[in-house]
């Protein structure tokens, strides 16, 4: 997990990133480590909100500046991430 990791923050942007796994607990970890805006966890980030309607879009580091979407565009200063697990 530590090299994907790596490999995912290793990159001068992060607007979204894909996790795919079975176990929930291990993919909530590796939501929280990685530079991303948005994080789709067994779901495809489809560029939009990853089918969250109303949820903050937005990227980390050359990804763009600030939010939109959700009252979370009011504070262009925070890092917010959205994490969307597909739990069918």
């Amino acid at each position: 997990m530590a090299i994907a990791i790596a490999n995912a923050n290793g990159t001068r942007y992060g607007l979204t990133a894909t996790v795919w796994t079975q176990d929930v607990g291990r993919a909530v970890r590796l939501a929280r480590r990685v530079q991303a805006g948005q994080i789709a966890v067994d779901t495809l980030g489809d560029g939009g909100p990853a089918g969250a309607i109303g949820a903050p879009f937005g990227g980390y580091k050359h990804s763009g500046f600030g939010r939109s979407m959700g009252p979370d565009y009011l504070e262009d200063w925070t890092q917010v991430k959205c994490v969307v697990i597909n739990a069918a």
